[in-house]
């Protein structure tokens, strides 16, 4: 027969079981905290940055209308709304190819396009917008494209610069695929001769 244990050695082994259980309480709850904590910092993050898990790099968008191509829209970065109704772009560059079969391009630092049901809507783009037409460049510091009616509207100074030719003013309406441009007021046009004469040649 095995001998009876003492009062003391069973006061000994439950302080150890008790220590041993009061670890592994201590080790799960440091878990549980933690991984509450993780998921509260990534809730932060959301919060603040609204749509920041819907983002993408190497934008492509192809805009087409029936079975042709409209124009080609890239950029560096993109950040999508929650609700997928707004883009926020960086580094966007669209291209087309106008109705004289030139190719042109703008360009600019950011632009937020608007979306509904799949198509581009409209297109804010800012931080210095350039459009490159043949040997002639326009640069403005904001605009507004809009692809359906082909308008693109700025309200800030323009600067137009060709072969012997700088026009500058202030306002902007204009076609990029049809080439027209208009500039609305304080329109000043400088023209050096030579230099379109020897374009011409």
């Amino acid at each position: 027969m095995s001998a009876a244990m003492s009062p003391r050695r069973i006061a000994r082994l439950l302080a150890l079981f008790g220590t041993a259980a009061l670890m592994v309480i201590v080790v799960v709850t440091i878990t549980v905290v933690r991984q509450r904590s993780a998921q509260q910092k990534l809730q932060i993050v959301a919060a603040i940055v609204p749509g920041a898990l819907l983002h993408a790099h190497n934008f492509n968008w192809t805009q087409m209308r029936g079975d042709q191509s409209q124009w080609v829209l890239k950029a560096s970065d993109a950040s999508y709304s929650n609700d997928k109704t707004s883009i926020l772009l960086l580094q966007p560059q669209l291209s087309m190819i106008a109705q004289d079969g030139k190719h042109l391009l703008l360009s600019a630092s950011r632009a937020v396009l608007t979306v509904y049901e799949n198509h581009i809507r409209r297109a804010e783009m800012s931080g210095g917008l350039t459009v490159d037409y043949g040997d002639f460049v326009l640069m403005t510091e904001t605009a507004t494209f809009l692809p359906d009616e082909d308008q693109l509207h700025a309200p800030g100074a323009v600067k137009i610069n060709g072969p012997g030719l700088d026009v500058a003013g202030v306002g902007l309406s204009g076609h990029p695929k049809a080439q027209t441009f208009q500039l609305l007021k304080e329109v000043k046009t400088v023209i050096d001769q030579k230099q379109r004469h020897a374009k011409t040649y």
